[in-house]
């Protein structure tokens, strides 16, 4: 089974808007955590972390059970027991809607946020709402891969034009020794995932290496990783992504 840990922040803008952000850690058997997070306009709290649910569910593994974790008892009602606030309704039905669609068997339970996952996706949530992303200058999304000498993993952020606010997703994606898929390539693959049906990624600062990988997978030495490329590529052109690389 697989587990998520999920957490939200939200503030109401001088205009009486609200800004939010989620965070989630995401643990798979026999993976390094994972770590995303990103910003968004929502109406309170409960949805910006309903949202969090959301993506958990997008980034698990399909067709295998996972198990959400909150300290939210509004979200745990209105998902696991359908008796949440009305405005929480449709939220949630985006996310059965999500889960049975990739066929992810989904579980919501409480934990406190004193449990250290809870307490890593609290801080991403709270560092993803403040924040500030720039306009988008490009159709689509732009991907930023930001890899540093001596430091054990990639950040991979995703910013898209969502209205009159840009939303910023950002996923910290550990190198893993034991893994055959270089790390700049494994690093790309997570920008993939992060991408919407019909997006184009406008991916900066992608090694040489993940860009040759991503164009032509028969390059790769191993046939479990040539493999995995395959998939990334398929699953991508089946729900219309693109992927341009950039200076």
């Amino acid at each position: 089974m697989n587990h998520a840990f999920v957490d939200a922040s939200w503030n109401e803008q001088p205009d009486g808007s609200g800004l939010g952000g989620w965070g989630l850690v995401l643990l798979r058997p026999g993976h390094l955590p994972e770590r995303y997070q990103g910003q968004l306009d929502s109406t309170d709290n409960n949805a910006a972390e309903l949202r969090a649910v959301l993506e958990a569910v997008r980034l698990a593994p399909a067709g295998e059970l996972l198990a959400v974790y909150t300290d939210n008892q509004a979200v745990i009602a209105t998902l696991a027991r359908g008796r949440g606030p009305e405005l929480l309704q449709d939220p949630a039905r985006e996310v059965h809607e999500e889960a049975a669609a990739r066929q992810v068997g989904l579980r919501v339970g409480y934990v406190p946020r004193t449990r250290r996952h809870l307490r890593a996706a609290h801080d991403l949530a709270n560092d993803a709402r403040r924040g500030t992303s720039p306009a988008s200058l490009v159709s689509g999304a732009e991907v930023l891969i930001e890899q540093r000498a001596g430091q054990h993993e990639a950040r991979v952020t995703l910013r898209r034009s969502n209205g009159q606010r840009t939303e910023r997703v950002t996923a910290h994606v550990q190198d893993d020794p034991l893994s055959d898929m270089p790390p700049s390539a494994r690093a790309l693959l997570t920008a993939v995932t992060l991408a919407q049906p019909g997006e184009t990624l406008h991916v900066r600062r992608a090694s040489k290496v993940a860009q040759a990988l991503w164009q032509r997978p028969e390059r790769a030495l191993r046939p479990a990783v040539q493999a995995e490329l395959n998939r990334a590529r398929a699953e991508a052109d089946g729900a219309g992504v693109q992927v341009v690389f950039t200076a």
